[in-house]
């Protein structure tokens, strides 16, 4: 997707500046850095605050919403349906905020030498500004033009109850893959980058146990999984096909070139992780053990190493 956004120029430029003013770039002579600007306490500070105000109102909202749900009056504020599509909304911008929240201080309490402003991953990419977008757009599209009558409101059962558990579902993907991610960022530490690492340091160990004992890339794998569950909760068809395929292309280029990088690093070692661990997202092939044992050096190519950088934003080990 990053492709075709950057090659159509107006619109990767429109994305560019929405993507300046989330780093908050407008207030670069008003803040005072530290050690280039994403070591700002005062970027830092304003861009958690923005996401805990966004969660507070939502959380606060999701709450009014299912006290309006259980009055006898509910018609006097909206109709059944979008009652509970306004429900699903606050819970989508609050797991979203949850998750920047947590991609921040997980870092800098698994890893405070390489925290800063960037690990709120609010601007990582254009792919994923554009994706925020699209749903939000499908989502709001649906909840205006819907038919919004009595007679829609009042659906039958079956409807009610598979609208339920698609929600429902929804919400156990979103909650079980930030756990997940959040405990593989944890179980690593000081190994958790959110740039892929090609140099390894004297700190740089293979994590080979927790949820590492079964997923190679369970970081990768929760959001995978998240994305998707979001578009659940919010009943985007669009987006949720959209999320799924475009995540899983993202990673299908991604995993195979860190783990390229990876066995360069720790050699048999990872050899032997791989076969007895998974990487959690269907159809994206494990690396090969070649004849020899080691990779050919030709595979680290220019696209590779575009990959890296178009899509920094996005962590490393798994």
């Amino acid at each position: 997707m990053e492709e075709v956004i950057e090659s159509l120029k107006p619109i990767s430029r429109c994305i560019g500046q929405i993507q300046s003013i989330l780093a908050l770039d407008f207030l670069d002579d008003r803040l005072v850095d530290v050690n280039g600007k994403g070591q700002s306490l005062g970027r830092v500070g304003i861009l958690g605050c923005l996401l805990g105000i966004g969660w507070g109102i939502h959380v606060s909202c999701g709450f009014f919403v299912l006290w309006v749900s259980s009055t006898d009056n509910l018609e006097f504020f909206l109709d059944p349906r979008r009652v509970a599509m306004a429900w699903t909304w606050c819970f989508y911008i609050t797991a979203m905020c949850t998750f920047h929240l947590l991609e921040f201080f997980v870092t800098a309490f698994s890893n405070p030498t390489v925290v800063d402003s960037d690990s709120f991953l609010v601007n990582h990419s254009k792919a994923y500004t554009v994706a925020a977008i699209i749903a939000t757009t499908e989502f709001w599209v649906r909840f205006c033009f819907s038919g919004a009558s009595q007679a829609a409101a009042a659906t039958t059962t079956p409807n009610d109850v598979w609208w339920m558990t698609i929600t429902i579902l929804g919400i156990v993907i979103v909650i079980a893959s930030q756990i997940m991610r959040s405990c593989a960022m944890m179980k690593c530490g000081e190994s958790f980058n959110h740039y892929i690492q090609t140099l390894k340091k004297e700190n740089h160990a293979l994590v080979t146990d927790g949820i590492y004992r079964w997923f190679r890339h369970p970081s990768y794998t929760g959001f995978y999984y998240w994305s998707i569950g979001t578009q659940l909760v919010l009943h985007n068809r669009v987006s949720g096909l959209l999320f799924a395929v475009a995540g899983w292309k993202f990673f299908s280029q991604r995993i195979p070139y860190e783990e390229r990088s990876l066995i360069r690093l720790f050699g048999d070692q990872y050899y032997d992780y791989v076969g007895r661990s998974y990487i959690g997202i269907p159809f994206i092939p494990s690396i090969p053990k070649d004849e020899d044992g080691q990779q050919q050096e030709e595979e680290q190519t220019e696209e590779a190493i575009e990959i890296e950088n178009e899509n920094s934003g996005h962590d490393k080990k798994d």
